[in-house]
């Protein structure tokens, strides 16, 4: 699908796991003032922890753009100089700049992603690093990036058991006193403010909460001697990084790497991957393609098949209409003929070739035997009056030079809006007018070439055929 231009984007950004929240504030304002450098932007709005697991580490900026018909630039090519002018920022944060998707959902909604699978962990990190490397040298290829986070930092506290028992300090109780002091989520009372109800929570002050020694200084009442005694020696705290989720695919571990393109189509960037990826998977690790990529897939099968049945069927009806095998295949000859006309305006215009440019070839399937049945038609009359086929052939390509064209430019002027249109997504529907435009001016010319050379050299074989066929009815 074609990318629209909806004045709007996002930028993703990635910290280290365990940056403190503030930390984190002042990075991201610093991108957000470069971005607002732009001339084209109007405003922006910046968020920190806005996924449901509020991971202070991820933020994200959303950016407005001026309207379509108030800038020069289009949102693809402003995309771009922005991810060119963040690239300083790179190198301690991951940064990713992307349209913001019509349905968006929790996760990725670039085109490219493939899912790597396998039982062993290490084994798709090794896997996951050689892809991202190889995909890295891939000019289009950009915002690189998996599912899989660095480890993130956690604290282990373990109660130990006999030396609480021993001063009459319950399990129940230490994991009580801890989370009130530092989880900041119970509630002790409510206060109430013109008309408005605020939650009271509880937690130790800022200055108590900066190291592992302040764990251990927390104080706790002994049921036994009714004193208060400190947490240390009654717990056994530390330090660990771990992965905050295990993704899985299959009742398999997966880790996904995506990415977005820009002037690379997804098929070129799928075939890319497809030359090498074989040699980079360690023993055990599987992939395939999801998301776009994998319907993309989809799309072309059914395209094909959609594509030979009507070649079938109309092959059928034009072998009816003219009680022949052979002048069918005469007419569907300028089926083929448009498919350089398309490609050429696609290549000229820039576009890649997409469902829509499918949606049109499948239209010019119909437009362009036209012409083809104008020829042999009338060339047929002629033939049967008497004349020689060199001399219907040229009388036919005389008398219907005028049809032809007044037909095919009259259908072409209908696509002109449709293909040079400027307004809210004519991104995704100017492909689709321009491959008509480039099919019918192709085919039109090849066909009053090719058809006619067609129809002569097949033509004593209709007949032959059409005299066997006559003596067969006979006997």
């Amino acid at each position: 699908m074609p990318k629209e231009d909806k004045s709007e984007f996002e930028i993703q950004i990635k910290a280290p796991a365990g940056i403190s929240l503030e930390q984190m504030k002042k990075e991201c304002s610093v991108i957000e003032n470069e971005v607002k450098k732009d001339k084209n932007i109007l405003y922006t709005t910046l968020g920190i922890g806005y996924s449901t697991a509020r991971e202070i580490h991820k933020g994200l900026i959303y950016v407005k753009l001026k309207e379509k018909d108030q800038r020069i630039l289009n949102q693809e090519d402003i995309v771009q100089s922005i991810r060119d002018r963040l690239k300083p920022y790179k190198k301690k944060l991951f940064i990713s700049v992307a349209a913001i998707p019509n349905i968006k959902g929790t996760g990725v909604s670039v085109p490219y992603q493939i899912v790597l699978k396998s039982d062993s962990l290490e084994s798709l990190v090794i896997a996951k690093n050689n892809l991202i490397n190889y995909l890295s040298q891939k000019k289009g290829l950009v915002d690189i990036d998996s599912n899989l986070d660095d480890a993130k930092p956690q604290l282990v506290i373990t109660i130990l058991r006999e030396q609480a028992a021993k001063l009459g300090v319950s399990a129940r109780a230490i994991s009580s006193l801890i989370t009130s002091a530092y989880s900041g989520e119970i509630e002790i009372a409510q206060l109430e403010d013109d008309g408005k109800e605020y939650n009271i929570v509880l937690r130790v002050p800022d200055d108590y909460r900066q190291s592992l020694q302040d764990i251990k200084m927390l104080q706790i009442r002994s049921s036994t001697t009714g004193e208060l005694v400190f947490l240390d020696g009654l717990i056994d705290v530390k330090l660990e990084n771990t992965l905050a989720s295990i993704n899985r695919t299959d009742r398999e571990r997966q880790v996904t790497v995506f990415a977005d393109l820009f002037g690379l189509d997804l098929n070129g960037a799928v075939q890319y991957t497809e030359a090498k990826i074989d040699t980079l998977m360690p023993k055990g690790v599987s992939y395939r393609f999801v998301g776009f990529a994998e319907e993309m897939q989809k799309t072309a099968s059914a395209f094909g098949a959609a594509l030979l049945l009507s070649v079938i069927l109309m092959f059928i009806i034009l072998a009816i209409l003219y009680e022949s095998l052979v002048q069918p295949f005469i007419i569907m000859v300028a089926l083929p003929l448009s498919i350089t006309g398309v490609l050429l305006a696609l290549f000229l215009s820039g576009n890649h070739f997409s469902l829509f440019v499918m949606i049109g070839f499948m239209l010019l399937m119909g437009m362009v035997g036209k012409n083809a049945v104008l020829l042999v038609d009338f060339a047929n009359h002629a033939v049967e009056k008497g004349k020689k086929i060199d001399e219907a052939l040229i009388e036919a390509g005389e008398k219907r030079l005028r049809p032809i064209l007044m037909t095919t430019m009259a259908m072409i002027f209908a696509m002109l809006p449709l293909a040079f249109g400027g307004e809210v997504g004519s991104e995704v529907k100017s492909p689709m007018a321009i491959s008509i435009i480039g099919g019918l001016l192709s085919s039109m010319i090849l066909t009053l070439l090719v058809v006619p050379v067609i129809y002569y050299v097949f033509a004593p074989l209709d007949l032959r055929l059409r005299k066997w066929y006559g003596g067969k009815i006979k006997e």
